[in-house]
């Protein structure tokens, strides 16, 4: 069997490496280790993103990776693309995008699969709300936040601290005040090394030069790129779908004395309360795998209000879902706290969602399977829709499971 390659896109506010860590943190190697589990040898590369540029851009990145990685090789090429990365790459493959990429794809034959992990394939409600002066300020705290917590796998006590006062007071303070953001940047960078200050700067200097990915992801702009991206028909599409658990007292309580869970408990309570989804209308209906498959992994069909904190569940569908989990926004990408020998991670939204170590092993054996399965018996057609004869025998084993489970004990 030929070497497959496999391309990884980040998401939002998405980087290739930070210091010592990765955006992907540990998902290459789990990829990887079950793909050979799968039979098929692969190679896993990473697209170098742009935080919050505009999808046309960043898909252009993606596409000059695409071109790298078809230039003097052979073998199927697979795009696995989280949060917004999974919209780069739907504009990315399809072959009328006109995007401002500097080298030249056409190993269009070459592309097997498309997996959207987290994907806000129908928009997020948070985009309309970091789109509005306020919401800039927030964006930049959150970036931030987000590194500066993956990065030091924990935030100082004073800090975390401060970071609580900060919330109770978004609605008074932030986006009126300059100053905010600035000190609080000043403040987190201030005992950095050279080499890490310089690469943080250099990623919320990118935030600040180019926000046009968040008017892109509200729902009519995502809307506009469903309508004029045509998907390749010979590329199977496949989803991973999240749903976090909505923050409660209780989670609360069970940080006990850790100032830096419950102030990030609160910062991740307001991203869920803006996160829920508008008219189910939105949405298309779904398919018989889809709602089977998601009515098995989580009791029932998801409601408007279900979301991973931060993209609502019912906008991550697109072609077979292949997984559905309870699991945070970036749980899924190896940030769920668990710290591995000689590595550093966090979990950065504490949600309890219950993502764990075999949760994150099980999400990534189940797309190397997707993969695998296509790498071995490859379709002429799939369309996103999800409707081929090759889903029928899962539809069946679904139904009964499904019915299993409704059946009273």
């Amino acid at each position: 069997m030929p070497k497959h390659h496999v391309v990884l896109v980040p998401g939002f506010f998405g980087f290739g490496n930070l210091g010592e860590v990765t955006y992907f943190h540990g998902v290459r190697e789990a990829l990887q280790r079950s793909l050979l589990a799968h039979a098929v040898d692969a190679h896993v590369v990473e697209v170098p993103t742009l935080p919050t540029a505009s999808i046309r851009h960043r898909a252009a990145r993606v596409v000059d990776t695409l071109a790298r990685v078809a230039q003097g090789t052979s073998g199927p090429i697979h795009v696995v693309g989280h949060s917004t990365g999974g919209l780069d790459a739907r504009l990315a493959v399809a072959p009328t995008a006109s995007v401002p990429a500097t080298a030249k794809f056409e190993a269009y034959d070459r592309l097997r699969t498309l997996v959207t992990v987290s994907t806000p394939h129908f928009g997020t409600p948070l985009a309309e709300h970091f789109g509005s002066a306020a919401g800039f300020h927030l964006l930049r705290l959150l970036a931030l936040l987000t590194q500066t917590a993956i990065t030091r796998a924990h935030l100082p006590l004073g800090l975390a601290l401060r970071i609580g006062g900060l919330i109770t007071r978004l609605d008074d303070r932030l986006g009126f005040q300059d100053t905010v953001a600035d000190a609080f940047f000043r403040d987190i960078i201030a005992d950095f090394s050279p080499k890490r200050r310089e690469e943080l700067v250099s990623f919320i200097e990118g935030i600040s030069n180019d926000t046009s990915l968040i008017f892109q992801l509200t729902p009519a702009g995502c809307d506009l790129l469903n309508a004029s991206t045509a998907d390749p028909k010979t590329l199977r599409y496949g989803s991973v779908v999240t749903r976090a658990e909505p923050p409660r007292l209780s989670n609360l309580l069970a940080f006990k004395h850790n100032p830096y869970a419950h102030s990030m408990h609160a910062l991740y309570a307001l991203l869920y309360r803006f996160a829920k989804a508008g008219p189910r209308d939105q949405f298309p209906a779904p398919v018989p795998q889809q709602r089977l498959k998601l009515e098995l992994a989580f009791g029932a069909y998801p409601e408007l209000s279900w979301s991973d904190g931060i993209v609502p569940t019912l906008s991550q569908i697109w072609g077979e879902v292949i997984h559905a989990t309870s699991a945070d926004h970036l749980d899924v990408v190896g940030h769920y706290g668990v710290l591995r020998p000689g590595e550093a991670t966090s979990d950065w939204l504490p949600s309890r969602s219950g993502f764990d170590e075999p949760a994150f092993d099980a999400l990534w054996n189940d797309v190397a399977a997707f993969i695998a399965r296509e790498a071995q018996s490859p379709s002429v057609q799939y369309p996103h829709n999800v409707g081929t004869e090759r889903t029928q025998v899962e539809l069946q084993s679904l139904r009964e499971r499904v019915q299993g489970k409704r059946a009273p004990k």
